[in-house]
């Protein structure tokens, strides 16, 4: 069989079918078997290619039907794959981004780098927050950066436009309103305490109820109102209580109040708001390893004793019970003693 003269790495088998490597503009090369004579073609592909096809499912069988030779086939493919695989040139690409950028409106401009390789788009919204959307140009494919509960979706990010990516940006805002009203009215309220840094793209917040209780709140942005998921982190002795109450009271929350009012109501707590006079600290990080966040876990069994009530990751504090010579274990307990007070605790080990 006669090789393709533009593609010299590409075997042709028999009549219907080749194999080989098939290179593009940009000299990105991507391995490629293909029987034409089936239908739908029997193709072998590279898996970055066959992701890209994927988005087009019929695409590969419209070449088919429409080439008649090895020449044209390739041929019609290249030129497809050209147009989803290979960037603009530079010029024609940057060209093409002053344009788009230059036809948005100012105010939805934040910043752009000297060398428009980050592109920063804003959009304030209902209830005056400013949101930032930045736009990563430094690769084949741009990436999208915001800070928000999902993530920005473009349908396709060969042929993308700023002035579409605005107005998803502003879409996807538009619907959590009233999540971000809910969870400010919490963060001017109460003590907030996580997360840490400050995110939009959160849906919770850790509060403090008193001395080492706390309480993660996660809202529901489909009914930021209605009642969140609750989590009390601290000693057993000291969350019981506040546990107690919510199970109790657990029917009589009122979707028309607010989270922070009916989370006072039924813990019969006003919830405290963060200390103005500097003393703001409280211990919030796993005593052993000293982080606050370990492979996702988060510090959540406490000392019972009232003077300590240090926190601690579950797997670290079973690590240090192990150390101990007079470590037990019963079933699925391991008993210890705390770290910082030496007083006796226990955890449910980790299966």
């Amino acid at each position: 069989m006669v090789r393709i003269s533009s593609q010299p790495q590409l075997v042709p088998l028999t009549k219907t079918s080749l194999t080989g490597f098939l290179k593009l503009s940009d000299d990105s090369e991507y391995f490629i078997s293909v029987d034409y004579s089936c239908n739908p073609p029997n193709v072998t592909l590279d898996e970055e290619l066959r992701s890209e096809l994927e988005k087009y499912p019929s695409k590969l069988s419209e070449i088919v039907n429409q080439s008649e030779t090895h020449e044209s086939f390739v041929g019609n493919l290249v030129n497809f794959l050209e147009d989803i695989i290979v960037p603009p040139t530079d010029s024609k690409h940057l060209l093409t981004l002053i344009k788009q950028v230059a036809n948005l409106p100012s105010e939805s401009v934040k910043s752009i780098d000297q060398d428009f390789k980050q592109i920063v788009l804003r959009h304030t919204d209902e209830g005056n927050r400013e949101h930032h959307l930045a736009i990563q140009l430094d690769s084949r494919t741009p990436t999208f950066l915001c800070d928000l509960p999902q993530q920005l979706a473009i349908e396709n990010e060969k042929t993308w436009s700023c002035q579409a990516v605005l107005k998803s940006f502003r879409d996807i805002i538009g619907q959590y309103q009233s999540l971000w009203d809910v969870l400010d009215d919490i963060d001017s309220n109460c003590w907030v305490i996580e997360p840490e840094p400050f995110s939009r793209g959160a849906v919770h917040r850790r509060v403090v109820l008193k001395g080492d209780v706390s309480l993660i709140v996660t809202i529901d942005p489909s009914q930021p109102t209605s009642l969140p998921r609750c989590r009390f982190l601290g000693s057993a002795k000291s969350i019981q209580p506040f546990q107690n109450l919510l199970d109790e009271r657990v029917d009589d929350w009122d979707p028309a109040v607010s989270v922070v009012e009916n989370l006072g109501s039924i813990l019969d707590l006003e919830l405290p708001s963060k200390p103005t006079d500097g003393d703001n600290a409280i211990s919030i990080d796993c005593g052993v390893c000293y982080c606050y966040e370990m492979m996702g876990q988060i510090p959540e069994i406490s000392c019972n004793n009232d003077t300590c009530k240090q926190l601690f990751h579950v797997e670290c504090l079973i690590e240090w019970f192990r150390g101990l010579p007079n470590v037990r274990q019963s079933f699925g307990t391991v008993f210890g003693e705390c770290p910082y007070c030496s007083k006796p605790m226990h955890v449910q080990a980790v299966l």
